[in-house]
């Protein structure tokens, strides 16, 4: 399953990869590290497996073994698969701490959950609807559109 519609479950050494492949809209299972508990979520859920582990992956058909450490290497070989990386936060985003839906929030749902001077300055608010973290479009957001260009900016050969 490729596109926006894949699942993924990520092995302990993708945590990078896994909070931007959520940033990214994909369903991705992060934080669990036992590889019998890995294996039985993958097939329950019908995940693909990402792993940098060998091992792991060989047990299990539907897995991509990572190649390389590097975080954009890690984003370019599953460009060259196929998946898209086209939506970026917070449109269609999930929650990068715990794979939540996000959603657009009213301004006066957020105050006095944020810092004064942040909901002075921003008007544009997002919540987790799982674990309530709220985002807003300020530096951090800058850095990751940076990063997106900087992956967008990779030759799919």
């Amino acid at each position: 399953m490729k596109g926006k519609n894949a699942k993924f479950i990520a092995d302990m050494m993708l945590g990078r990869l896994a909070r931007w492949l959520r940033l990214y809209g994909y369903d991705t299972v992060y934080g669990i590290e036992d590889d019998d508990e890995i294996l039985r979520i993958s097939r329950e859920e019908n995940r693909i497996l990402l792993t940098r582990d060998e091992t792991l992956a060989k047990r299990l058909e539907d897995s991509i073994l990572i190649k390389s450490n590097k975080f954009e290497e890690q984003v370019k070989q599953l460009m060259e698969l196929g998946f898209e990386f086209d939506e970026l936060f917070p449109e269609n985003a999930r929650c990068p701490k715990c794979n939540g839906l996000i959603r657009r929030a009213e301004k006066e749902e957020i105050r006095g959950k944020v810092l004064e001077g942040v909901y002075e300055d921003y008007d544009e608010f997002y919540i987790c609807t799982q674990c309530g973290q709220i985002y807003w479009p300020g530096r951090q957001w800058r850095e990751m559109v940076k990063i997106d260009r900087k992956l967008k900016n990779f030759k799919v050969s």
